[in-house]
């Protein structure tokens, strides 16, 4: 399989799982417009390794769509994000174009970091807009989108805030966050240094949007060491929450029935110590070939008192 990946796909999918349903309706839409698309189920086996044949394929590709749904973006589409982004600058470095084109999904909060792209299709509103799809193709090949698509994306970026208020800051919303460059460069410099780091601050101080936009992104920027990032919220249920998130990275292509029955069984080997959390970890990063150290973030930690 992985063999034939390479050279073959005009445009790459990225997305969360969650928005699998949308995403595959995109995708035999963009395949009845003659373009070879690569949809990660259709194309990867269970059992291979499949996250080398992402990258692989994201490389050889002419182009990305980052579809954005309802919620925050996944860790793999996190590292697929930043693996596109690093190869448009490449590419415009030697004179030449490689889209990466924002994709709407309906519920989506636009990320703020994708405010400097020129081309968002938005379909927010309506996932079988032929006008839109229209304009994604045109994106994909890297044509301009024409007037009434410019207009489309006036009207999306006027409604976009670049202030989150109460609300945190998220990775993709990295390049808009100001203001704490020696609070990161602190948090950075620990979480290199130690094993356990505490950020410490009143309610509503930032802590969230200071690990989330700020650590994280130059974490994943380093060229020193290659990270793996776990974020977990850990809610009544704090194991649980630990195992479910784990297994995102353990087993990524699973069904959302059976990742639910491994979760509680990993959930029950922590708890009972069957597994040690080391021996997860350790498999988490033999399954991601290169990569150096894995940062589990607790954010809220303090609802395991409360």
């Amino acid at each position: 399989m992985a063999d034939r990946l390479p050279n073959q796909f005009v445009v790459f999918l990225s997305y969360h799982w969650r928005d699998h349903a949308h995403v595959e309706a995109l995708a035999k839409r963009l395949r009845e417009q003659n373009l070879t698309v690569f949809l990660d189920r259709w194309y990867l086996t269970p059992g291979q390794s499949w996250p080398k044949a992402l990258e692989t394929t994201l490389a050889n590709c002419r182009a990305v769509a980052v579809c954005i749904g309802q919620g925050e973006m996944g860790p793999w589409q996190q590292r697929e994000q930043y693996l596109a982004l690093e190869r448009q600058v490449a590419a415009e470095r030697q004179g030449q174009t490689f889209p990466v084109i924002p994709v709407l999904l309906p519920g989506a909060e636009p990320p703020l970091g994708f405010l400097s792209q020129n081309t968002w299709v938005d379909f927010r509103a309506r996932v079988d807009d032929p006008v839109l799809l229209h304009t994604l193709v045109q994106a994909i090949h890297g044509q301009p989108p024409g007037p009434d698509a410019q207009e489309s994306v006036r009207e999306t970026l006027s409604t976009i805030c670049p202030y989150r208020g109460l609300l945190y800051f998220r990775e993709e919303d990295a390049p808009f966050f100001f203001g704490r460059e020696a609070a990161i460069t602190q948090l950075v410099s620990a979480v290199q240094q130690h094993h356990l780091v505490a950020v410490v601050g009143a309610s509503g101080s930032g802590k969230s949007s200071v690990v989330r936009a700020g650590l994280v992104p130059k974490l994943r920027k380093s060229r020193d060491c290659v990270w793996e990032i776990v974020t977990i919220v850990p809610t009544d249920r704090p194991i649980h929450a630990l195992a479910a998130a784990l297994m995102l990275f353990l087993e990524p292509d699973m069904t959302e029935t059976d990742r639910l029955i491994e979760t509680n069984k990993l959930a029950e080997a922590l708890l009972s110590q069957t597994i040690k959390l080391r021996e997860v970890v350790d498999r988490v990063l033999a399954k991601q070939p290169g990569t150096d150290r894995l940062l589990l973030i607790a954010d809220q930690w303090e609802e395991l008192f409360t």
